[in-house]
């Protein structure tokens, strides 16, 4: 605090005694800009006090009037803060250097409630005092009452803030749970920008993957891929929709998030949990299909196909029918979706995904499906050997032998030196011999046709083979006498 002497006009006071007194003030000061603060009580001793200037009382023209201040003889009452209202705050109290001070004598005011209006109030002339500096704690004031007020906006220790002045930020390096059963967990180590990945785009990532021992399989691998397609396994897929450009993550996945009980020989066992480490480099919208050129068709459709080539080699069956499948949706669309007849490269594209993906229904006993896909490559490319092979095949597993026999006879004759159609041919052929054999046990089986062989022991064996021969002679015999018969009873009603 500093001194500061202001004159005012004299006012005829009676002298009386000050005792020392516990006293509850609010202090104004040209260094410290007025403000309410609530003060506990504090023991000030005795001041020695020449003559007082009493400062001029500044009224705060921004909020209109001055508030009333009522003055006792001895007791001076905080005075109320004008119309803004500033938050209550508790103030640590306050200890004072303890100063001797002898009593003086000071004109006598008279007691009364003054009501200060914003006009001058006259200075009344009083022995200057000297008080000792007082620190004041900051208090922590909401920002639009502390620019006027000129409070520092640093909060006060103990002082808990406003829900509304709490401003919530994620948190990185915290795991996060993507399906809630700890199966799939996320952790982001670096924000990225701009809005999350979308389904459907074309992303491009760089990752590390080690398993749950720590074992590093692959480091810094770039990937291009399109999120959502099941073109890269369940853990990033998953979680590549949550992140944006040039975020950095960690993902755990359990492993039938990763390569599941198939694994990837040779360094990924069965049913292997793994640790990802995700960098997305960046990402693209991808254009509807009936907007690409036949070069960008292609494109796209063969990393599918050969993304389907891995799934398949490793024996996920079902992700390589996924991957074949979209494949063949950029690379034979329906024809209200592309203009023109396909190209030659194209055509073999088409024939060797819809090939593969009959291949992979059937190693699901989908001979249904499967047929359905092998037709279509037929009627791209009917002569092709390996189409007419799968189709055999297909066949064959529904039972159906003729059918299956007949596609092998037209691939021999586009092939006639293909061994392995040759050998498929043999065992059509056996196949189909086994099945008519059957077949003919059946209907005897229907008609009571079964031969009843009775054992017989080896010296009788002659005269089993002469009573074999002889029974039908003698079944011929009762047939001849039975004709006889009838031709007689024929004869002798035609005489009568």
């Amino acid at each position: 605090a500093e001194e500061n002497a202001v004159e005012t006009p004299a006012v005829e006071t009676a002298a009386v005694g000050t005792p020392a007194a516990a006293v509850e003030t609010t202090v104004e000061t040209p260094i410290v800009e007025a403000m309410s603060v609530e003060t506990t009580a504090a023991e000030i001793p005795a001041v020695e006090t020449p003559a007082v200037e009493t400062p001029a009382v500044e009224t705060n023209a921004e909020y209109g009037e001055t508030p009333a201040v009522e003055t006792p003889a001895v007791e001076t009452p905080a005075v109320e803060t004008p119309a803004a209202e500033t938050p209550a705050v508790e103030t640590p109290a306050v200890e004072t250097p303890a100063v001797e001070t002898p009593v003086i004598e000071t004109p006598v005011i008279e007691a009364m409630s003054v009501e200060t209006t914003a006009a001058e109030i006259p200075a009344v002339e009083t022995p200057a005092v000297e008080t000792p500096a007082v620190e004041i704690p900051a208090v922590d004031t909401p920002a639009s009452d502390a620019k006027s007020l000129g409070v520092t906006e640093e909060p006060l220790d103990g002082v808990e803030e406003s829900p509304q002045e709490k401003v919530v930020v994620p948190e990185e390096n915290e795991w996060v749970e993507i399906l809630g059963n700890g199966s799939l967990k996320r952790k982001v180590t670096k924000q990225g920008t701009g809005e999350n990945l979308v389904k459907g785009q074309l992303v491009k990532i760089k990752y590390s993957l080690m398993l749950s021992d720590g074992n590093v399989v692959d480091k810094d691998v770039e990937q291009v891929f399109q999120l959502g397609d099941g073109e890269v396994i369940a853990a990033i897929d998953l979680t590549a929709n949550l992140a944006k450009v040039g975020e950095l993550y960690e993902v755990m996945a359990q492993a039938r998030f990763a390569y599941g009980t198939l694994g990837r020989p040779p360094k990924i066992g069965s049913n292997c949990g793994v640790l990802l480490v995700v960098e997305v480099i960046g990402a693209e919208d991808v254009p509807q299909i009936e907007d690409l050129s036949e070069e960008e068709r292609m494109m796209i459709g063969d990393r599918k196909r050969k993304i389907g080539n891995d799934n398949f080699a490793r024996f996920d069956y079902e992700a390589a029918s996924t991957n074949y499948r979209g494949a063949c949706s950029y690379l034979d669309p329906p024809s209200y979706k592309v203009v023109g007849e396909a190209s030659e490269e194209m055509k073999d594209l088409q024939t060797k995904s819809w090939c593969n993906l009959a291949l992979s229904e059937l190693k699901q006993s989908k001979s249904d499906s499967g047929l359905t896909a092998i037709n279509r490559a037929l009627e791209i490319q009917p002569k092709s050997t390996k189409a007419l092979y799968r189709k055999g095949k297909l066949l064959q597993e529904k039972g159906e032998y003729e059918e299956a026999e007949k596609c092998l006879k037209q691939a021999l004759q586009l092939e006639p030196d293909n061994a392995g159609c040759k050998q498929f041919l043999k065992e059509l052929t056996s196949a189909i011999i086994k099945s008519k054999q059957r077949q003919q046990r059946m209907y005897k089986k229907m008609f009571n046709l079964e031969d009843q062989k009775e054992a017989t022991p080896t010296t009788e064996k002659e005269g089993a083979t002469w009573l074999e021969g002889a029974i039908p002679m003698i079944a011929g015999a009762v047939a001849v006498g039975a004709l006889a018969v009838a031709a007689y009873g024929g004869i002798k009603g035609m005489m009568q």
